[in-house]
Formats: structure tokens, C-alpha cells, sequence
């Protein structure tokens, strides 16, 4: 599914975008650290989706929630929307998008299986 790989790629670069922001504002070295990890990790997942699709999006999955686990709590304590806000939303986006992918790959995959 492009549109999914598209929405997990712009994902992983926002990752990596907040984590050098938060480098470079807040002077975090576990901010650049964490973001450029879980970006990279997150392109990881969409280059094996390509060869193995259930275990791409089962790891994107994972790496989406872990990113929701970290900010949701201190978007909702601090609501404070830059990183905590726009990761929480994001996240909670991108999940969306997994499971509805999910569900045409599952549509698909059930229309192309001959009934017997």
C-alpha cells in the first residue's frame, strides 16, 4: 500500500525532525537520540514491509504505540504540544492509518481468495 508507506516515511522524518529540534532548543541529547532512533527504525519497518508486509507494519505498529506510551502522558500532564502534542496526534493518526490498512489488505486479500 504507497499511501501507507507514504504516511509511515513522513512519520519517521517527523520523528527525526522533532528529535533534532529538541536537540537543538532544549539541548536534549536523548531527544536527538530517541527521534532519529525510532525514525530510523520506522523506515526500517517500511523497507520490510516490502518483502515481509505483516512483519513491517506489526513493527511499525509497536514503534507507533512506544512513541504514544512516551508523550500522551505528558501531552495530557504538561499539554504542551511541541514535541508531546504533535507526536501524540500524529501517532494516534498514524495508527489509525495501520489499521485501516490492515483491514483493505485483509478486503483485498479475501476478494482474491476463490470460495470452494
Amino acid at each position: 500500500m504507497p499511501w501507507l508507506n507514504t504516511v509511515l516515511v513522513l512519520f519517521s522524518l517527523l520523528n527525526i525532525g522533532l528529535g533534532i529540534y529538541g536537540y537543538v532548543a532544549k539541548n536534549t541529547l536523548v531527544s536527538l537520540i530517541a527521534g532519529v532512533v525510532i525514525g530510523l527504525l520506522m523506515l526500517g519497518t517500511v523497507a520490510l514491509a516490502k518483502t515481509h508486509p505483516r512483519w513491517g507494519r506489526i513493527g511499525s505498529l509497536v514503534l507507533c504505540v512506544a512513541v504514544l506510551g512516551q508523550f500522551a502522558p505528558k501531552f495530557i500532564k504538561t499539554q504542551d504540544w511541541v514535541p508531546a502534542g504533535i507526536l501524540t496526534v500524529v501517532a494516534a493518526i498514524v495508527v489509525v492509518c495501520l489499521g485501516v490498512g490492515h483491514m483493505l489488505g485483509m478486503k483485498a486479500k479475501n476478494a482474491s481468495t476463490p470460495t470452494a
